[in-house]
């Protein structure tokens, strides 16, 4: 396509109005949201039935569950910092999604509760893959504490092709650098 200007020289404008007709680029915590997978939400329509342990039953799992939320758990060897990640594994049909439904009903109750993914392999899409698994972490983390909202849109606008990299880019991306800057900005 040529320009109308296309070979002009030895000119001069006055009075000169320009006019993008561009859109503005998008807001990249909408980009984020349109990411995520909303079913595997705590408190997501899509689990609006889902299971939870009846009354006085799993105590003693979702207490020792529950403390290591609240409290950490030291490693097997006590020179090591706390336990950061809790792995919650058993069959199929076992009750782990139960389990940890009603400990995020308590997590809520008590004000603790920051995000959440809740995997099955029969609900919608989103939640039998890993793709919108840290999109969704990173949403909720956002909602949750706001002062990530910056740094987690920046890390959008500098990286437009972020959520096609890896699992391990995005988390470093979307979720640690964020974490650390806001931990850093908020000693000094």
């Amino acid at each position: 396509m040529t320009s109308f200007l296309s070979g002009a020289h030895d000119f001069s404008f006055k009075d000169l109005n320009v006019i993008n007709a561009a859109p503005p680029p998008g807001d990249p915590l909408n980009d984020l949201a349109s990411r995520i997978a909303a079913g595997a939400l705590y408190d997501s329509y899509e689990r609006c039935d889902a299971p939870k342990c009846h009354p006085e039953t799993r105590v003693a799992v979702q207490d020792e569950i529950y403390g290591w939320i609240v409290h950490g758990g030291p490693l097997a060897d006590p020179a090591q910092t706390m336990v950061k990640i809790k792995w919650v594994t058993g069959p199929a049909g076992t009750g782990k999604s139960a389990i940890m439904g009603s400990v995020a009903d308590t997590c809520k109750r008590e004000g603790v509760l920051a995000v959440t993914f809740f995997f099955s392999a029969t609900a919608s899409p989103d939640r039998r893959k890993k793709s919108a698994f840290i999109s969704t972490l990173a949403y909720q983390l956002a909602e949750h504490l706001p002062a990530l909202k910056s740094p987690m849109a920046q890390a959008i606008r500098d990286k437009p092709l972020l959520f096609k990299k890896n699992l391990r880019v995005q988390m470093e991306a979307l979720i640690l650098t964020p974490l650390r800057q806001v931990t850093v900005e908020s000693k000094v």
